[in-house]
């Protein structure tokens, strides 16, 4: 197998792990304590909520196992409960929560954050203490989240989102909407002044007012897009996710009807699982607006958590239209992006979701038109014939270059979707069979270069060119193209990197706004 990379873009220092941790300590040593500020008095409480709500799940959790043994077994079980067992568990419960409360405060004690002129600084522990630290430059985009009790107290987080994949992500809270609101003005402004070079001062801040909604403070900004909620119940029902389930529950129910094999709970338990995925999409996606601002562009979702996630357009890397086979009809289309940092904890799936997904489902024009926000030019003159080629074309094309008549024995169903095109300003390329897929990505954007060829690919004359992006779920990868093909892309795709970044073809922030009207 053959596998060449171009080097990266930028490669960062290796640095022993001990004298960072020496140097972060130096920096916090030089932090005045006075500077230090503390989260919300109300912040042990989430965590006696988050127990409580593991509970309630354990005892549901129960109550099925031992309903498989039939209903009569649940009355027995209930009924045989004395009042010295209802006691014992509420003074259990009682006691637990108390713990858990202590200890809640115990950790918010300790837990403050600040703004400094190295960046956005956060130290924790009560046995042995944590600092983290964010550099200004480093920001990618900042959050505000709001769960179903924070907003009820009128509370909430800012998520700060950094460059790195390797846990320098921040969450800052609870704190109050005003103080929210101060926080991100000021961590935008300064980090769009870091990564410009300017000079920028850091203060305390001031609160905004009462401020209990976080659009409140964009009454001037420019309204893009808002999703209908009728497209998107209509979007969930025609996923593949439901046709799936229904599919595979299907497949278990008839023999268990013709055989007269009787009703298994475990086909709850499956449904179930469907039922929360598809009230997970619902949830994360309830009321999506879209809103150009002089900081990038503004998206708020959610419908028990509200999250209002900032994106600056320059730190996008690629974007990517997707349309399941169902959403042909109504010629609907998701919109993904790509931005550094975008990796997090494996147990933040919907956070995951709001980072990538930044339109759900819109109709071909809306998806256009939020591509255009992000990328200037695709360096072509013919936009709607280029367009219609790259959403909904098939076979050979005067824009997208072909895979050669052997691909079919690789991609029988995929080889005539399968197309790329390197333009003056991006690389674009077209795939997929019953998802079709548009991805477009920018010459200066990738880490390297990469060609490869398998054995089966080798007897055949082919091979697959790829774009190493920054991690996260969206790739850049053109399999089964002819190797002379590979070959060419290849070196031209280099040349036109080393243009990009030659001459800095991201717009600056200031630039960006005045394109899309905001500035």
């Amino acid at each position: 197998m053959t596998d060449r990379n171009m080097p990266p873009e930028e490669a960062a220092p290796v640095n022993d792990s001990s004298s960072v941790a020496e140097a972060m300590a130096q920096v916090a040593s030089t932090i005045p304590e006075g500077d230090w500020s503390r989260f919300h008095w109300a912040t042990p409480l989430l965590s006696l909520w988050k127990v409580w709500a593991a509970l309630a799940a354990a005892a549901f959790s129960i109550l099925l196992q031992v309903a498989e043994e039939g209903f009569s077994e649940v009355w027995q079980a209930i009924t045989g409960i004395t009042t010295t067992w209802v006691l014992i568990v509420a003074g259990g419960a009682l006691a637990l929560s108390l713990l858990v409360i202590l200890m809640s405060w115990l950790v918010w004690r300790k837990q403050a954050y600040v703004l400094a002129p190295s960046g956005v600084h956060y130290r924790s522990g009560i046995f042995s203490g944590t600092h983290r630290h964010v550099r200004w430059d480093r920001i990618q985009s900042v959050e505000i989240k709001q769960g179903i009790i924070p907003r009820l107290l009128g509370l909430g987080s800012i998520m700060i989102d950094s460059a790195s994949s390797s846990g320098s992500n921040l969450s800052l809270g609870l704190l109050k909407m005003n103080e929210i609101q101060a926080l991100r003005s000021q961590i935008l402004t300064i980090a769009s002044a870091a990564r410009a070079g300017t000079e920028f001062s850091v203060d305390r801040g001031e609160s905004v007012g009462d401020l209990y909604d976080p659009d409140d403070a964009y009454a001037a900004e420019k309204p893009f897009y808002q999703l209908p909620t009728g497209r998107l119940v209509g979007s969930i029902l025609l996923s593949g996710i439901l046709l799936t389930t229904l599919g595979a529950l299907a497949a278990v129910l008839v023999p268990l009807i013709w055989l007269d094999g009787g009703f298994s709970f475990g086909l709850v338990v499956a449904a179930g699982g469907t039922v929360a995925a598809l009230w997970g999409q619902f949830n994360l996606n309830h009321g999506l607006k879209l809103f150009l601002t002089r900081d990038g562009i503004r998206v708020r979702r959610g419908l028990t958590t509200t999250t209002t996630q900032t994106i600056p357009p320059r730190r996008i890397h690629a974007v990517t239209l997707e349309q399941p086979f169902l959403w042909r009809r109504k010629d609907w289309w998701k919109v993904k992006i790509l931005i550094a940092g975008s990796v997090i904890d494996e147990d933040s799936i919907n956070s995951a979701m709001t980072r990538s997904t930044i339109m759900p489902v819109g109709t071909r024009a809306d998806a256009l038109d939020l591509l255009w926000t992000i990328i200037p030019s695709v360096g072509v003159d013919d936009l709607g014939g280029f367009f219609d080629d790259a959403l909904s074309g098939t076979g050979p094309s005067r824009f997208f270059a072909p895979t050669p008549p052997s691909a079919r024995y690789l991609d029988p169903f995929r080889r005539r979707r399968n197309g790329l095109v390197l333009t003056s300003t991006v690389a674009a390329h077209r795939d997929g069979w019953l998802t079709r897929r548009l991805t477009v990505a920018l010459h200066g954007h990738w880490q390297g270069l990469k060609a490869s060829q398998g054995p089966v690919q080798a007897r055949l004359g082919l091979g697959t060119f790829e774009l190493s992006l920054v991690a996260g779920d969206t790739t850049w990868s053109a399999s089964n193209f002819s190797i002379d093909q590979v070959w060419g892309f290849l070196s031209e795709e280099r040349q036109h990197g080393l243009h990009a970044r030659a001459v800095n073809d991201r717009e600056s922030i200031e630039q960006w706004s005045q394109r899309v009207g905001v500035a």
